[in-house]
């Protein structure tokens, strides 16, 4: 790694000639768009050597940077070039987000206080439950997994798990999961 940002800082920064650079708009935007572009380059090797997924957003934040800090061509389609480029971004950062693997649901009901799915094929359910005598109590129990899918679509995921326990009642849950974040429906 120290390898890679050795030789990013040495293209951006030392290598680089004024020429590369004239398409910003003026010279104290050219040295930001310059950080920008290092940033974002550590930023998406990080994310592929160590799978720091979190990083991403600091790659984001450059890009985003990066289109604003560019020099308009015609004044007059400016904003509407910006704003597809940021929606571009936007995308491919949305699609690089979603999981493609099937545990990322069972890691999301395990993240859950009630429930913990260290298997596929079974859940335990953990409850507070207060005696006649007024004591706290916790309540476990394990959950068989009777049915599980999870399916990808490349700008969102969906996944569903039923869970049934001894007494045949059937807990079901959703989950969309949209840029990397699970919204249970």
């Amino acid at each position: 790694m120290i390898i890679i940002v050795i030789m990013c800082y040495y293209r951006i920064f030392i290598k680089a000639k004024k020429d590369d650079w004239s398409r910003f708009r003026s010279e104290s935007l050219t040295n930001l768009a310059r950080y920008l572009h290092f940033g974002t380059m550590i930023s998406i090797f990080i994310v592929i050597i160590y799978d720091i997924y979190w990083v991403m957003w600091i790659a984001l934040y450059s890009m985003i940077g990066l289109v604003l800090c560019l020099k308009p061509k015609k004044e007059e389609n400016q904003f509407w070039r910006n704003f597809i480029f940021i929606i571009l971004i936007l995308l491919v950062f949305n699609i690089l987000r979603i999981p493609s693997h099937l545990n990322s649901f069972l890691d999301y009901i395990s993240s859950k206080d009630m429930y913990q799915c260290v298997q596929s094929f079974e859940c335990v359910k953990m409850t507070s439950v207060t005696t006649s005598d007024d004591t706290l109590t916790t309540k476990v129990e394990i959950l068989s997994v009777e049915d599980y899918s999870y399916d990808f679509y490349y700008l969102f995921a969906k996944g569903s798990m039923k869970l049934a326990n001894e007494d045949g009642s059937v807990d079901e849950m959703k989950g969309l999961n949209i840029a990397g974040f699970w919204i249970e429906y």
